[in-house]
């Protein structure tokens, strides 16, 4: 009797499932180990893990909230006044960076070329400047005004000192707003079924509603003795974290502004201009809205970077949802349970924003495009550049513009040279009526070295030379051979190498965890983009991949990557690493781990963008021709993904640089932590905006020069 085999199918669902089911078992079990051996940690060191440390007293009260904690009560509570924090600044802040940001936008955009070029300058030195770093800026000037007995009245009832601001509060306002809300909605459910009458009722409904409740009440702030009564009181932490994101937000949201405009197509401006309208009305019924279309996805982004940059609040001791949590962390040791709430929040408020936002446009862009054929405004530079220039209201425009720079230009310069101080102690800087460079030149050492020893500052000084040489080679050569700057780039690595190992020279060598300064600013920016251009490759590369649990596991790294803030990721690294790879983790590591993914994260979808965009009959021919597939890639399909992906591949590395001011809050020294120490001394604390500004300028030219490699990579693979 022949034996019959058992035979599978060759193909069915069984061999397509297959790969994602090995995928998805062999994730979840990593997932179970990491879990596993975090709580065994946790457990060894006498912490009993789980969320109920939740119902325990909190033991710390929340200074300023719209919700009156208590230390008593329980951490839940505490945390939930955090985010009541977290969305007060993003309720500020977002409508007045989107119409300082349109400002600026319509200014760059002026027919006034003197206008516009104010507008540039404005906006150019608030992109390429860390965030972290305008807020210190922003706290110091605002500590610096003057007392409450002095405080400034811009405003009748509005008072300015250095206690914050004062303003009149409005009492009873909730049930007012609930009632406008609900009726707005519920009426614009009604009036698609049953008209405009429908929604004339639910309004109606909704000023009987208004008569019929308890009467506002107006709390204006009053000095009584030393202090304020009555009013709205935002500390000063809550004004500096909401100025500084409304300045550097609106800089991108300007920029944002500017490109939609220039994207109007000149038919749709025609057809309103041949329809008889007059500038105003093809402003407002043609321009408008197809630029508000355009502009609606990258504006979205920009709320959601809004939102998650508030966590820097923590480092200017305003007590929002990431400061809590991480207050809440270092008193319970509950590292892996705070994390993972602060993610489900922000990825819940991304989710929540994103959605509102991405429904707004799907309803903007129902009906299409419209024109999308011919020349663009911005193609036409002729559109803003005519006109108003050869007008005598121009002329006057450009005249109070010259008179106003001018007045402006001569206090700075008389601040910054004529009546600045350059070398000296303290005390030569009190009486100067201009700024103390000598508070950057005395402390040159600390900000190029941190807390170096004196005998491991002559290495660290060399392999910043070797660097600097590196990047100065890397941006400025483009003409040099490949495998000649390839040569000279190895040999200045040694050389930054050699400087910090002791070999072969017999030194002592020098560890991350005594870098300080200039030495950990350079090597983490340098680290991380190196690092994370070919882990964003393998990230796009898997996310296109054919593989469901493949694509579908890179997809959901990137994007709970990209919708956490930094330093949430920073704060995860930083107390749950230790716990996988079990202590003696330098804080660099983590710093350098942390930076790396986010960027790596970032970077992966503009590199799938720009891989989508090179056509598939490109990989096919190439392999027709015999090229393995790792040959293809890289001869044929990377140089043209890369010349694609550049113009948006400069924002991110100009964002990972700017990045690396973020990991002072960790403890990493960096040449911002560096800064940040000069001026907690007493002696220095005056003269803080002199070194931040000398920082500003550190990471504006490093800014500068990525635009240079930028606009480098757009070109011939050859030259690049």
């Amino acid at each position: 009797m022949a034996a019959t085999a058992l035979r599978f199918p060759s193909t069915g669902p069984w061999r397509r499932w297959l790969p994602a089911l090995a995928w998805t078992l062999a994730l979840g079990g990593m997932a179970a180990v990491l879990l596993w051996h975090i709580e065994s940690v946790q457990t060894a060191r006498g912490i009993q893990g789980g969320f109920g440390f939740l119902f325990q007293p909190a033991g710390f009260r929340i200074s300023e909230s719209l919700l009156d904690i208590k230390p008593e009560d329980p951490y839940w509570m505490s945390i939930a006044a955090g985010l009541v924090n977290t969305l007060t600044v993003a309720a500020v802040a977002i409508p007045l960076a989107t119409a300082l940001g349109l400002g600026l936008g319509l200014l760059r955009m002026s027919r006034n070329p003197l206008a516009a070029r104010c507008a540039a300058a404005i906006i150019a030195p608030l992109r390429n400047t860390p965030v972290l770093l305008q807020l210190f800026v922003w706290y110091g000037l605002l500590l610096r005004l003057p007392d409450l007995r002095q405080a400034w009245s811009p405003l009748p009832h509005m008072l300015l000192s250095n206690r914050g601001l004062a303003l009149p509060a409005v009492h009873g306002w909730l049930p007012y707003a609930a009632v406008t809300v609900t009726a707005l909605a519920l009426g614009g459910l009604v009036r698609r079924r049953w008209g405009n009458p429908a929604l004339y009722a639910a309004l109606a409904g909704a000023l009987l509603a208004w008569v019929l409740l308890p009467p506002m009440r107006i709390d204006m702030p009053v000095r009584r003795g030393l202090g304020l009564q009555g009013g709205w009181q935002p500390s000063m932490e809550f004004a500096a974290l909401t100025i500084g994101l409304v300045v550097f937000h609106a800089a991108y949201i300007a920029d944002i502004a500017r490109a939609a405009v220039r994207a109007v197509p000149v038919g749709l401006v025609e057809a309103g201009q041949a329809l008889g309208l007059k500038p105003r009305s093809v402003l407002r019924l043609v321009i408008a809205p197809y630029a508000a279309r355009v502009a609606l996805p990258p504006y979205a982004n920009q709320c959601l970077a809004l939102v998650k940059n508030s966590t820097l609040a923590i480092a200017i001791g305003y007590q929002e949802l990431m400061a809590v949590i991480n207050t809440a962390i270092t008193q319970t040791g509950l590292a892996l349970e705070g994390i993972a709430l602060a993610v489900t929040v922000y990825l819940g408020l991304a989710l929540a924003l994103g959605g509102g936002l991405s429904a707004w446009n799907a309803r903007n862009t129902r009906h299409g495009p419209g024109d999308t054929h011919g020349a663009r405004l911005g193609e036409r530079p002729s559109w803003n550049a005519a006109g108003e220039r050869r007008s005598w209201r121009g002329g006057l425009l450009s005249t109070a513009l010259a008179a106003v720079l001018g007045l402006i230009l001569w206090r700075l310069l008389e601040w910054a040279l004529l009546g600045a101080v350059w070398r000296g102690d303290p005390a030569a800087c009190a009486n100067a009526a201009g700024a103390c460079w000598a508070a950057v030149g005395e402390n040159l050492p600390v900000l190029f070295f941190g807390t170096m020893a004196q005998a491991d500052r002559a290495p660290a000084l060399a392999a910043c030379a070797a660097l600097l040489a590196g990047v100065a080679l890397a941006l400025t050569a483009p003409r040099v051979r490949p495998a000649t700057r390839a040569a000279l780039l190895a040999v200045l690595l040694g050389a930054a190498i050699s400087a910090l190992s002791g070999w072969p020279w017999g030194g002592a060598a020098i560890g991350p965890q005594r870098w300080g300064g200039l030495l950990v600013t350079l090597i983490l920016a340098i680290s991380a983009l190196l690092a994370a251009v070919p882990l964003a490759f393998a990230l796009a590369l898997l996310r296109r991949s054919h593989n469901r649990a493949a694509s579908l596991a890179a997809a959901g790294l990137i994007e709970a990557v990209r919708g956490v803030p930094l330093v949430t990721q920073l704060l995860f690294a930083s107390f749950v690493l230790p716990m996988l790879l079990g202590g003696g983790v330098s804080k660099f590591a983590m710093a350098l781990a942390a930076l790396t993914l986010h960027t790596a994260c970032l970077l992966a979808e503009v590199l799938r963008g720009a891989l989508q965009a090179i056509p598939p009959g490109q990989m096919m021919a190439a392999r027709a021709l015999g090229m393995p597939a790792a040959m293809a890639y890289g001869s044929v399909i990377w140089p043209q993904a890369r010349r694609i992906a550049a113009p948006a591949a400069l924002g991110v590395f100009v964002g990972a640089v700017k990045d690396t001011s973020l990991v002072s809050i960790i403890g990493v020294f960096d040449v911002l932590g560096a800064a940040k120490a000069v001026v907690a001394g007493t002696d220095w604390r005056p003269y803080h905006v002199e070194v931040y500004l000398a920082v500003a300028a550190l990471y504006f030219a490093a800014s500068l020069a990525l635009s240079r490699v930028a606009r480098a990579m757009e070109g011939k693979p050859g030259r690049s």
